[in-house]
């Protein structure tokens, strides 16, 4: 072991570097390792109080192509093949929906395969193909005074279409800076009202210029009329509990950030408390989450790390939790089969080596993410 004097001056890239690659669970750490180090890549989400027409016309001209018409192009290919599955099943006994076990405390929980994932007929997202070099430009206002298009990483795209919103639904998004998911539900056109929140007055701020820049008069229109609400508090003490759905993006260690900067880096020595602690932070922020849900209400937990303790692991406490405690009962959506339509834009994890959750791999070709999520239902 390298004495400390030597330790302290590895810098916290070094160190995140070094914790990943001596991780057995990271089956493709140098194809991941080349997609963190190399250009990420983005979506462009077509903003709906813009100059959408127009804007989608000139991404085409460039070559973009909406990610719906490559998810319903996939969904084509696969569909026989799934109603094949989906027949089979049917002769399957209900004791073969296999059950995930906690060996410690013996709790069951249900598991439901999910076969479609749902793309809004007004949210357009568009994509360059995996191997296209092209970027997009920064975005431009047009006739109504809002930005055209809100660039993203494309894998926080999957969590905001897991949480299957439809019209009418309230929607929370707990962690919600620096406000992207929100927006982007937002351009779904179905929710009645949309709760963006963060504890750090700092980062609401931010997320309320996001929206400024892209919902016209936000806030007559939006903030007066309760379309959108920003509150400031900590997601473990909100008490409202009449969300139809509920989307976790917690804080973790961000892990293109701690790649690519030293400033800031959670993996500094100075901050090795906190990190040590975020997995307990995001156990007591899920653990709310699905206490607060509507009956039949979804909950998707979400992170940018790569980190099973901070992803698995933490859906695991969280679920073990609610076992022990309450006499919530959540069910499991296992969405392998619905994610299939997504193959053609995203790298994803084999779903063998996860027991709860779903995550987006960077990869040169396909360069989003790391983005994991798991979509959980609180039935009663």
């Amino acid at each position: 072991m390298l004495p400390y004097s030597i330790l302290k001056r590895i810098s916290p890239k070094t160190r995140y570097l070094v914790r990943y690659k001596h991780s057995p669970e990271h089956w493709k750490w140098d194809s991941i390792r080349k997609g963190l180090l190399g250009k990420r890549k983005y979506v462009a989400v077509i903003n709906n109080y813009g100059d959408s027409e127009e804007t989608m016309s000139n991404l085409e001209h460039m070559g973009a192509i909406n990610m719906r018409t490559l998810f319903n192009l996939e969904k084509g290919y696969i569909q026989e093949e799934l109603e094949k599955n989906k027949r089979k099943e049917d002769f399957i006994p209900e004791s073969s929906h296999y059950r995930l076990y906690d060996n410690e405390s013996q709790s069951g929980f249900k598991v439901e395969k999910e076969y479609d994932l749902h793309f809004p007929e007004n949210l357009n997202i568009y994509c360059y193909e995996g191997d296209s070099e092209s970027d997009f430009d920064s975005p431009k206002r047009g006739s109504t005074g809002v930005f055209n298009y809100y660039l993203m990483d494309g894998g926080s795209t999957l969590p905001v279409l897991a949480l299957g919103l439809k019209p009418g639904h309230k929607v929370l998004d707990m962690c919600a800076s620096p406000g992207g998911k929100s927006l982007l539900a937002i351009q779904t056109l179905y929710p009645d009202c949309v709760v963006s929140n963060d504890v750090s007055n700092s980062r609401l701020n931010r997320i309320q210029n996001v929206f400024d820049q892209f919902l016209y008069d936000f806030d007559e229109k939006w903030l007066k009329k309760e379309r959108v609400k920003l509150t400031n508090i900590d997601g473990r003490c909100i008490m409202e509990d009449n969300f139809d759905r509920i989307l976790v993006d917690v804080p973790c260690t961000t892990d293109r950030h701690s790649l690519h900067e030293n400033d800031n880096n959670i993996f500094k020595p100075s901050r090795i408390k906190e990190r040590l602690q975020l997995p307990e932070l995001q156990r007591e922020l899920l653990f709310h989450a699905l206490k607060l849900v509507k009956k039949g209400g979804v909950v998707v937990y979400s992170t940018c790390s790569l980190s099973p303790i901070q992803n698995d692991g933490v859906v695991h406490m969280a679920l073990r939790q609610i076992w022990e405690e309450t006499n919530i009962e959540i069910v499991i959506k296992d969405l392998t089969p619905a994610l299939i339509q997504s193959r053609s834009v995203f790298e994803l994890a084999d779903k063998k080596l996860l027991k709860f959750g779903h995550l987006v791999l960077p990869c040169l070709s396909q360069n989003y993410g790391p983005t994991y999520f798991c979509k959980l239902q609180k039935i009663n």
